[in-house]
C-alpha cells in the first residue's frame, strides 16, 4: 500500500438461501414443507438491489432447481452463487463417503445455474479440517465456514493454523484459496456473533448497534450473514412438539430484521466500507 493511502474496508452482505424445515431444531419428517419462506429470498434481493449491492448466496443444493431463474438471473448481474451443501444435513454428522457425495451431488445441481468454480459454507458453521481440505481439493474458490464462538453447541472450530493471515479475524489464504471468518467481537469475556442471523434479531438493538459500530470501527472487513426465514412475512405453523425456547429464538422480531439490516448497511456506506461479493475478494 502506498504511503499516505487509506486502507481498504470491505464488507460482505450474504443469504444462506434454505427454508424453514431445514433448521437444525426442527424435525423435518414433521414439519409441512408446502409451505414455502423463500419470499425472504425475494425480500433480501429487493433490499440489496435497493443499495446497489451484489451479494453472495449460498444455496441449499436440493432448492437450485425451483429458483433457478432467478439465480441465472442474479449470476448475469455479478452476484455470487455459491453452495450450502445439498440438503442442510451438518458436514459433521456425516461420514466422509457421504460428505463427499453430498458435496458432489450439490455440484452437480449447481451447473444448472453457472459452471464456475465456487465457494462454499457449512451448514451451521459445522466444519472440520478434513472436510475442509476436500473442499479444497475438489477446486473450491473459497469457503466461509469459520466462527470464533465456542459457545454454541452446534458449531465447530475450523483449524486454519496452517493459513495466512489477510485481514486480521476475517480473511486468511492458503495457496489462493480463501476462508472468510464470520465477524464477532468479544463482550463480557464472550464471543459475540454481530453478523446478522438471530443475533440481529435477538440481541437488544441499542446492544447490537453498539457493539457493531465498536467492531467496524476496529476491523476492516465485516461479514454479514442472514436466512429467507428471517425476512419472510409468512407465519409459520412449527410441529408441536416444537418447544417455547425453539418457538422464540424461530420467530423473535422477524418483522424487524429487514430494517435492522438497512441500518447495517447505511453505517457501513457511513464509514468507508465497499460492498463486495467473496468471489471478488479471491481475485
Amino acid at each position: 500500500m502506498e504511503k499516505g493511502s487509506a486502507k481498504k474496508k470491505t464488507a460482505v452482505i450474504s443469504i444462506d438461501v434454505e427454508e424453514w424445515y431445514h433448521l437444525e431444531y426442527f424435525d423435518r419428517s414433521k414439519c409441512d414443507e408446502s409451505v414455502s419462506v423463500l419470499d425472504g429470498f425475494d425480500s433480501f434481493v429487493e433490499l440489496v438491489e435497493k443499495y446497489g449491492i451484489k451479494s453472495t448466496y449460498f444455496i441449499v443444493g436440493e432448492l437450485i432447481d425451483s429458483i433457478q431463474d432467478k439465480l441465472k438471473k442474479l449470476h448475469s448481474k455479478g452476484n455470487d452463487i455459491a453452495l450450502h451443501s445439498w440438503s442442510h444435513k451438518r458436514p459433521v454428522s456425516l461420514n466422509e463417503g457421504e460428505f463427499i457425495q453430498d458435496m458432489n451431488r450439490s455440484l452437480e445441481e449447481m451447473k444448472k445455474i453457472h459452471s464456475e468454480k465456487c465457494g462454499y459454507r457449512a451448514p451451521c458453521f459445522s466444519l472440520n479440517r478434513d472436510y475442509l481440505n476436500q473442499i479444497i481439493n475438489e477446486g473450491f474458490l473459497y469457503d466461509s465456514s469459520r466462527i470464533n464462538q465456542e459457545e454454541h453447541p452446534l458449531y465447530t472450530s475450523l483449524d486454519i493454523s496452517d493459513f495466512k493471515s489477510v485481514v486480521p479475524n476475517s480473511i486468511y489464504d492458503k495457496g489462493g484459496f480463501k476462508e472468510f471468518e464470520v465477524s464477532t467481537i468479544k463482550f463480557l469475556g464472550l464471543s459475540i456473533p454481530i453478523s446478522g442471523g438471530g443475533y440481529l434479531r435477538i440481541i437488544p438493538w441499542p446492544i447490537y448497534s453498539m457493539l457493531f459500530k465498536r467492531y467496524i470501527k476496529n476491523n476492516d472487513h465485516y461479514n454479514l450473514f442472514i436466512h429467507p426465514f428471517e425476512l419472510s412475512s409468512k407465519k409459520i405453523t412449527t410441529p408441536k412438539e416444537t418447544s417455547f425456547l425453539t418457538n422464540f429464538r424461530f420467530n423473535y422480531n422477524r418483522r424487524k430484521v429487514k430494517r435492522r439490516m438497512e441500518k447495517l448497511i447505511l453505517l457501513l456506506k457511513k464509514n468507508g466500507f465497499e460492498f463486495k461479493t467473496f468471489k471478488e475478494l479471491t481475485r
